[in-house]
C-alpha cells in the first residue's frame, strides 16, 4: 500500500491497513467457515490460492472468493484503475463538494456497497431476481433502461436521510475518536427524543428495527462452478450482478466455435478454468427475521452466507452436488444488520408482534431459518412469548383508541 500518499498521511494509512475495508477480513473469514475451514484467520493480503484437487467445499471457497465475491477491494481494476489503494475512494478528480476535504462521494461508497448489502438500499434501490422474466420493463423509446452497477433494481422507499440530501460521509466519517468503519449511533444527532412511543420495554430494540421501510433478504445462493462449455442453459440468466460473467456469455453463446470456460482471479487479474453461476432461491423486501445483537439489542437479521454448492469437472462430473450442509450443520450464517431504509415514522406494531416468520412455524421458519447467527444470539422463549402477549393487545388497543 505504498504510494504517494504515504508522504503526508501516515497515520491515516495506518488506520486504513488494519480496516476491513482494506483487509475484507469479515466476508472472507465468514465465508470459509461456512464452507468448513474451521478458525480461519486470513486477509485479502494473504489469502491462499485455489486448490486444484476438489473433494469438498473447503477445497473449493478460496476459488470461489477470489473469482465470485470479491470483485471490490481497493486496488481491484473494478473500482479502480491506478494501483494506489487511497484512490480507490479518493479519487484525484475531487467532485466540488469534495473539493475541501477530498471525502468520498456517495457514488464512490456505492460502487462496492451494492446489490445484497447495506448501500443501494439508502436510496431505495432492492435487486431484481436474475431471470430474465424479471429485467425492468422496456423504456418507451424501447430499451431497457439503465443499469447502475450492473444490476437491474426495483425503486422503493428511500432512506429519509437521502431525500434531505445527506451522503455517507454525513454519518461514516473520522471524528474525535471515531473511525468512518466504527458504528453509527441514531442519538448522535437525534437527542431529542419523544417518550410518546418510545415505551420502557422498547428499550432494547435498536431504533433501525422500527424505523426501516423494508430490508433486502435474499435466501440460498445456488452456486455452480462449471468447468465445461455448457453455455446454452444460461441464456435467460446472463445477468447475474457480473459484469465479467455476462460480457463472457454474451460473447460464447454468439460463437460458432467452442470457447473453454475462463474466468478472472479478482486479485491477481489473472484467468483461470472453470465459471462461476450463481441464482437466488427467492428474494424478499417484506418480512423481518428479529434476532439479539451481541450488545443484546434487537436487530434486524440478515441471511448473509446461505449457500447450495455445486461443482461439475472438465469431465463433466458432479464432485459437488448441491450440498447445502457441512457436518450435518447447514451452511447458513444471519448477522444483525441496519438496513439503511430509515422512515421518520416506524412500523405499525403487527410487523413484529404478529409476524409470521417469529411466531408461526410456517415453511420459512421450518426448512430455512435453520442456521447459525453470528455477532448476536436468537430470541428466546420468553421473548417469543411477549410478542403475543396479552400485554401487547392491551397496549395496542390504547394507543388505536387514543
Amino acid at each position: 500500500m505504498q504510494n504517494e500518499c504515504t508522504t503526508c498521511h501516515k497515520s491515516k494509512i495506518k488506520q486504513c491497513q488494519k480496516s476491513n475495508h482494506y483487509t475484507l477480513h469479515n466476508a472472507i473469514n465468514i465465508t470459509r467457515q461456512t464452507w468448513g475451514i474451521k478458525d480461519s484467520n486470513v486477509t485479502l493480503q494473504n489469502l491462499p490460492m485455489p486448490k486444484n484437487d476438489i473433494h469438498k467445499p473447503a477445497d473449493l471457497v478460496d476459488d470461489f472468493l477470489r473469482r465470485k465475491c470479491l470483485k471490490c477491494h481497493l486496488t481491484s481494476n473494478t473500482i479502480n484503475k491506478t494501483q494506489n489503494s487511497c484512490l480507490a475512494c479518493h479519487n484525484k478528480h475531487f467532485s466540488k463538494e469534495d473539493s475541501k476535504k477530498a471525502k468520498p462521494s456517495m457514488n464512490k461508497c456505492l460502487k462496492c456497497h451494492n446489490n445484497e448489502y447495506i448501500g443501494t438500499d439508502y436510496k431505495g434501490l432492492f435487486p431484481h431476481d436474475y431471470d430474465k422474466a424479471y429485467r425492468s420493463p422496456i423504456t418507451k423509446e424501447g430499451y431497457y433502461p439503465p443499469r447502475p452497477y450492473g444490476i437491474d433494481f426495483h425503486h422503493l422507499n428511500s432512506d429519509i436521510h437521502f431525500q434531505k440530501g445527506m451522503t455517507c460521509t454525513d454519518c461514516h466519517n473520522n471524528s474525535k475518536n471515531k473511525k468512518w468503519e466504527d458504528k453509527v449511533s441514531c442519538k448522535s444527532c437525534h437527542t431529542n427524543l419523544t417518550k410518546k412511543n418510545h415505551k420502557s420495554y422498547h428499550k432494547n430494540i435498536d431504533c433501525s428495527t422500527c424505523h426501516t421501510s423494508w430490508s433486502v433478504s435474499s435466501y440460498e445462493l445456488n452456486l455452480l462452478r462449471d468447468d465445461t462449455p455448457n453455455y446454452s442453459q444460461w441464456k435467460r440468466l446472463k445477468v447475474q450482478d457480473d459484469l465479467y460473467l455476462e460480457n463472457y456469455l454474451k460473447k460464447v453463446l454468439k460463437s460458432k466455435k467452442i470457447i473453454e470456460p475462463m474466468m478472472l482471479d479478482n486479485i491477481t487479474n489473472n484467468l483461470s478454468k472453470g465459471l462461476w453461476y450463481s441464482g437466488w432461491l427467492f428474494k424478499r423486501w417484506e418480512n423481518i427475521f428479529l434476532i439479539n445483537d451481541e450488545n443484546g439489542k434487537i436487530k434486524i437479521a440478515k441471511p448473509m452466507y446461505q449457500y447450495r454448492i455445486s461443482y461439475k469437472n472438465k469431465d463433466s462430473k458432479m464432485i459437488l452436488d448441491d450440498v447445502t450442509h457441512i457436518e450435518n450443520k447447514k451452511i447458513e450464517v444471519f448477522l444483525p444488520k441496519t438496513p439503511h431504509t430509515i422512515t421518520k415514522n416506524s412500523k405499525s406494531c403487527e410487523m413484529c408482534h404478529e409476524n409470521k416468520i417469529m411466531l408461526d412455524n410456517n415453511l420459512i421458519n421450518k426448512d430455512i431459518l435453520k442456521g447459525q447467527i453470528q455477532k448476536g444470539y436468537p430470541f428466546s422463549k420468553e421473548q417469543l412469548k411477549k410478542l403475543n402477549s396479552p400485554f401487547y393487545k392491551k397496549e395496542r388497543a390504547k394507543i388505536l383508541f387514543e
